[in-house]
């Protein structure tokens, strides 16, 4: 077949047909740099997973050091060889900086520090899934960080260096950022601005390594900052932003730890036995009850708690994100001296904590509740702050509050003996009979607590207890008690109404010392019970007299501040038209998991589905062009790897709007069309490589190795000359269109 003719007014000179110069050094630099700075944005989205001060040199390390040495490398090592000094420099820069491990021979890492790096590789997300985010980032955990950073570092950079791909080398780092997404949902902060800097960084990359001139470059940059502050702003208002969805609910997490030890509220009697012993000292300008434990489980005799502790480096989770209301923050400074068990007291609800000199790890908490425990077995002396917020509720809130449908939180079981079926109709009896008139919930709820302060005496001598039977003595024949009896007397008299409740113990203010110093002693142990509420959560009354109220009609509440005991007041004096009682108890089973998972919001999933799709379709449109092209140069039949060449470059030419087809057009109609397109300098590459793909397929010419590599040289030429003449807008859409997935 002959080869095609030059059209007239299209010859070209032997220096414009030269092999077309290779990418400038300065594109080259510019482009390992914005990949670092790619990898360090991915993660440092792991700020909600990692403490900032911890996080920082890490990614630093991770990111910037592979950048360097696969640029050093590119020119002298192949691309196996230089992963391999990659991975040892990733084994001695973990040994060195989060393992503290010596190296052998100056710079290698030790095999224990090896394995312990991998092992942390492999094992760190199950810590992170079991302790409250931020973790501290020690060795073990932020080891993963430092892994996915660097791997996104070397892969970016090496597809930089050795390829000619516009967008690929960006691909390493999202598999990072949604790494640290996942990770970090529940962590405090946002990953958006994250998200928006890493896309910015692409654009620009992408600009980088397809503008033509300089010029283009520094125009271009302004704009796309624009663009990415308009995505922050927008992004943020979007429905899931705020509140993203945990995908971990959907993760079976390895249990919480349990806290052994005597429960707090069976230490009552005995604390009140020596009220002098100091516990503890504190330092705060708000006169608040101090909280210890909150004991949510009844079994007939005992109240215990089923909270499951979490490590944590400080943040305490908020108590759910369904309760509103004003808070006051108030901080607080507590010193230990003979309160024994691993609880801490703190004002409710505690936020953040910090421990001193001499105990600094060992912090837990639980994310229910939010109390505080530590595993370190010496305590006394010990120091921590407390940031808490405190919460103030006002009548108009309260008013008509409902109970929340808390089946948990409203079981009577039946005690060891399973005859206290009569028992729990005689503590109904008297809860109804407590609350006659009451004409809403929060008024049943009111009127319960000033009942029992008016009903019996406090006594510090009372025998301890209380099951069953203890409690109906407590009401029916004692009437008088401790403030154990009180607090566990209104839970379960709370229960038998509807109304789902707890018990909690803690020690009032305390003594003032002068400067803000409160003494707590033991006689300071106070325990009361909470109700909880739809939209408002778990709200304390008191239903223990004061100790001292001699003259006093009862009203008067130990613990009570007296804003809430004004707001009670006005509550229970009210006659507002009447409410549905509340139905009584009646025990159902507990939703399982699975159906509690099937009533996920259908926003947020649908959200995360149509992002998924996005997400995989970029990902494939990214990732499948390159591939393609890969495995058509490295056909192992010449024929095949001509053809190939081909069959990019009628792609190419299809980004210069020409319409190639090899089902309508032939290959020299097509060339033809492609050097009206091009230009001039692409008529030598695109007439070889219509000669080379016409006689390897029709004519008798042998397909050699020869012939392939000349005609991918004359794919390069062409795919040069495209980037140069095309826009990137035009070819970003070529790139994007879903038949770039077919081609």
């Amino acid at each position: 077949m002959a080869a095609l003719t030059t059209p007239p007014g299209m010859r070209t000179t032997a220096a414009e047909a030269a092999p077309l110069p290779r990418v400038p050094e300065w594109r080259r630099v510019v482009s390992v740099v914005i990949v670092v700075l790619l990898a360090g944005t991915a993660g440092l989205a792991f700020d909600g997973v990692f403490t900032l001060g911890a996080l920082i040199p890490v990614v630093a390390v991770a990111a910037a050091v592979p950048g360097v040495v696969a640029y050093a490398l590119v020119r002298v090592l192949p691309l196996w060889a230089s992963l391999a000094v990659n991975l040892l420099a990733w084994l001695t820069a973990v040994s060195a900086t989060l393992f503290r491990a010596q190296a052998l021979a100056g710079f290698l890492p030790s095999p224990a520090s090896a394995r312990a790096a991998l092992l942390g590789v492999r094992d760190s997300w199950k810590a992170l899934l079991t302790t409250i985010l931020p973790a501290e980032g020690d060795g073990r955990t932020i080891v993963l960080a430092h892994f996915l950073v660097w791997a996104a570092a070397v892969a970016g950079a090496e597809l930089a260096l050795r390829t000619r791909a516009v967008v690929l080398p960006v691909a390493p780092a999202v598999p990072v950022l949604a790494a640290a997404v996942v990770l970090g949902v529940a962590g405090p902060g946002s990953r958006l601005p994250s998200a928006a800097i890493l896309v910015g960084l692409a654009l620009v990359l992408a600009l980088v390594r397809a503008a033509r001139s300089v010029r283009t470059i520094v125009a271009g940059v302004p704009l796309l900052a624009a663009l990415v502050l308009v995505a922050v702003a927008a992004g943020s208002v979007l429905p899931f932003a705020a509140k993203p969805y945990d995908v971990r609910q959907l993760v079976a997490q390895p249990p919480p730890r349990p806290l052994a030890g005597v429960s707090p509220l069976d230490q009552v009697s005995a604390w009140l036995q020596n009220p002098y012993r100091q516990l503890f000292t504190v330092r705060s300008a708000a006169e608040a009850n101090w909280r210890l434990a909150v004991l949510d489980q009844f079994d007939g005799v005992t109240w215990t708690s089923s909270a499951g502790y979490l490590p944590t480096s400080g943040r305490v989770p908020a108590d759910g994100d369904d309760v509103t209301g004003a808070r006051d923050v108030v901080e607080q400074q507590f010193t230990l001296q003979k309160l024994a068990g691993p609880w801490l007291p703190a004002a409710d609800r505690p936020q953040q904590v910090s421990f001193t000199a001499p105990i600094t790890t060992g912090l837990m908490a639980d994310p229910a509740t939010g109390m505080l425990a530590s595993t370190a077995t010496a305590r006394e002396g010990a120091t921590y702050r407390v940031t808490s917020g405190i919460r103030r509720y006002s009548a108009a809130e309260l008013r008509e509050a409902v109970p929340a449908p808390d089946q948990a939180a409203l079981a009577l079981p039946n005690g060891p003996d399973g005859r206290t079926a009569p028992q729990r109709a005689r503590l109904a009896t008297i809860a109804r009979k407590a609350t006659a008139g009451a004409t809403s919930p929060m008024q049943q709820a009111v009127r319960l607590a000033a009942y029992l302060r008016k009903h019996a005496d406090y006594d510090v001598n009372s025998p301890p207890g209380h099951s069953y039977r203890s409690i109906q003595f407590f009401l029916t024949e004692a009437k008088k008690g401790t403030t154990e009896q009180f607090a566990a007397s209104y839970a379960l008299l709370a229960r038998s109404l509807g109304l789902p409740s707890r018990v909690v113990v803690g020690f009032g203010p305390g003594k003032s010392q002068g400067g803000g110093v409160r003494q707590v002693l033991a006689g300071d142990v106070l325990a009361w019970a909470e109700v909880e509420f739809k939209e408002i959560g778990w709200v304390p009354f008191y239903p223990t007299p004061a100790r001292s109220h001699a003259g006093e009609s009862g009203d008067v509440a130990e613990g009570v501040s007296k804003q809430r005991q004004e707001v009670e007041q006005e509550i229970s004096s009210e006659n507002a038209e009447p409410a549905p009682t509340p139905t009584p108890h009646r025990p159902t089973l507990k939703p399982s998991p699975r159906k509690e998972a099937a009533r996920i919001a259908w926003l947020p999933v649908a959200g995360a589905v149509l992002g998924g799709l996005l997400g995989g379709y970029l990902l494939a449109v990214t990732v499948l062009p390159p591939l393609r092209r890969r495995r058509r140069r490295r056909a192992g039949d010449p024929r095949a790897r001509v053809a190939g060449a081909w069959r990019q470059t009628v792609v190419r030419l299809r980004a210069a709007g020409v319409p190639a087809s090899s089902g309508v057009l032939t290959a020299r109609e097509v060339a033809t069309l492609g050097v009206t397109a091009l230009g001039a300098p692409a008529y030598e590459p695109l007439t070889g490589l219509a000669d080379l793909a016409n006689l390897t397929r029709f004519g008798d010419l042998p397909a050699d190795p020869a012939a392939a590599e000349a005609a991918w040289r004359h794919y390069a030429d062409v795919d040069v000359l495209v980037r140069q003449k095309v826009a990137i807008p035009r070819r970003l859409a070529h790139r994007l269109a879903p038949g770039s997935l077919l081609r």
